[in-house]
């Protein structure tokens, strides 16, 4: 029985005239252990902590270094996290008896260090026994485990007094869940039994809770880690419901980009200490979205966002995503929240992390850059209704845009080109050609798209058309104006964009009033 061995571990003597042990706190293995923990705590790692590797060192500390209590609740949690419920009931079964039968041995020394080693774990197994509904096979690991932490509670209230972590509620917990009717016997748990490699293991509380009160700089920022955690499962499961949810881009970016109120510290070349995703990841992603899985890649894309707030590459990503799922509205949220992101820390998108990968490529650049420009690049459809072949090009370009994703710009160009042949009328024809202009932008072919859109700034010059038809005009000149923002910068390029800047800014000022100065 797997409670065994690790009651067994507790009882085990580091020597034989020292029980415990030295203090190990600062031993290599202590920090290695450390070290793979911390990967829960950070925002920008590569992922959350190898949990079986944490197993092992805790294990070995314990056995072989120190009888040390906060080795003890990592190694609890970390046979949750590889085991599930067999794994916590032999954790919770082992811990109880160090407390209980060597407290005064144990390592910390301080009382005040023990009761923050416990009241880490205690909001995790909190977490943990929510998640489970026990079978049949189960209800013994429950009973067993019911007495253990009330054990443990009692020992704990008398040891640590006011400081002591509330275990009473966890025990009603347990309680409750032995009262139950038993669920299917065939649960992850009990599978985990058996095998336990065979499935992935619950997701891991990796924040802290929330003080009850918030006096000082770290109790808000441990608060702001709670609201972090504590947001997770619901976005998730927004997502789940319906894939692109536009609350779960507002809610998740809200508080994922909350703290951050200055570049990361960085060197002259712009490059960070922090650490981007394995390349494997990324070309596995690229390779997904390729294959047009752009459903269930959705949060496993998430999943790693919430980890490398600096990842721009990954927004770009799940934007893609996003506008293969048609999800309009979450498109246009993870637009505005990257837009003031990067107004309130310029720069961001030139840094690159420790190996010198960039926080955005080149793609990822040119679409930062023209953020909301496909978006204010569209005729102003909602006052322009009153002629039929209004709905035929813009229906048309919504169909190129749908080719362009699987087929490419040649077939989306050429189901462009039939609907112009068919437009009856100037006016038509010049919007055809700006469906044109905008599908080019799209496939970020900006200089193609730049040559259309002289033209047809030409034409409507040429025609005095700004009196009669001032939104496609504005249109055009705002499309011409990113253009040039994106292409390769010369005087000439610059000289250009200026001048079309200031067309826009004396046909259209409120809105270039608004982009420059933000929400």
């Amino acid at each position: 029985m797997l409670a065994d061995y690790y009651i067994s571990l507790a009882h085990s003597a580091i020597g034989d005239d020292n029980f415990a042990g030295d203090d190990a706190r600062y031993s290599p293995e202590f920090e290695s252990l450390e070290n793979e923990l911390e990967k829960a705590a950070g925002l920008h790692l590569n992922g959350g902590p190898d949990w079986k590797k944490v197993l092992e060192l805790a294990e070995a500390l314990l056995r072989h270094q120190t009888k040390d209590l906060r080795v003890a609740c990592w190694l609890t949690w970390s046979l949750y996290q590889c085991e599930q419920l067999p794994g916590l009931h032999a954790g919770l079964a082992m811990l109880e008896q160090l407390c209980t039968q060597h407290w005064d041995d144990l390592h910390p020394r301080k009382q005040r260090t023990r009761s923050a080693a416990l009241g880490w774990l205690a909001p995790r197994l909190d977490q943990a026994l929510g998640e489970h509904k026990p079978s049949a096979e189960q209800l013994q690991l429950i009973e067993q485990m019911c007495q253990s932490l009330t054990s443990l509670d009692q020992t704990l209230s008398t040891q640590l007094g006011n400081d002591a972590p509330h275990l009473q509620p966890l025990c009603r917990r347990l309680q409750a869940l032995l009262k139950q009717p038993a669920g299917d016997s065939a649960t992850p748990s009990t599978t985990a039994t058996a095998n336990p490699a065979s499935i992935s293991p619950p997701p891991s509380l990796v924040g802290t809770t929330a003080p009850e009160l918030i006096i000082s700089t770290r109790d808000a920022h441990k608060a702001l880690r709670a609201l972090q955690e504590q947001a997770r499962p619901l976005c998730q499961w927004w997502q789940n419901q319906t894939p692109g949810d536009p609350r779960a881009i507002r809610l998740s970016r809200t508080l994922l980009w909350l703290p951050l109120d200055n570049l990361p510290d960085h060197d002259a070349a712009g490059k960070t200490a922090l650490r981007g995703l394995p390349n494997d990841r990324l070309a596995a992603f690229q390779e997904r979205i390729n294959q047009g899985q752009h459903s269930s890649l959705l949060p496993e894309l998430e999943t790693s966002l919430a980890r490398a707030p600096f990842w721009l590459d990954g927004q770009y990503l799940l934007w893609q995503c996003l506008n293969a799922l048609k999800a309009e509205q979450a498109m246009q949220e993870l637009e505005q929240q990257l837009a003031q992101l990067l107004r309130r820390l310029p720069g961001l998108e030139a840094l690159s992390f420790f190996d010198g990968t960039p926080f955005a490529n080149n793609e990822t650049r040119a679409w930062l850059s023209s953020l909301g420009s496909n978006r204010s690049a569209k005729p102003n459809t909602a006052t322009s209704h009153h002629d039929g072949n209004q709905a035929e090009w813009e229906q048309g370009y919504q169909q190129a845009q749908q080719i362009l994703a699987q087929d490419g710009l040649r077939g989306a160009a050429e189901h462009l080109a039939d609907g112009l042949q068919r437009a009856r009328g100037g006016r038509a024809r010049l919007h055809w050609q700006l469906a044109r202009a905008r599908l080019c932008f799209e496939a970020r072919k900006y200089d193609l798209a730049k040559t259309q859109l002289e033209s047809l700034d030409h034409v409507l010059r040429g025609s005095a058309l700004e009196d009669w038809e001032p939104d496609l005009v504005i249109t055009v000149l705002r499309l011409l104006h990113n253009c040039y923002e994106l292409m390769p910068q010369n005087a000439a390029v610059r000289e250009r964009r200026d001048g079309i800047y200031r067309r826009l800014c004396h046909l259209d000022f409120e809105t270039v009033l608004d982009q420059a100065l933000g929400p």
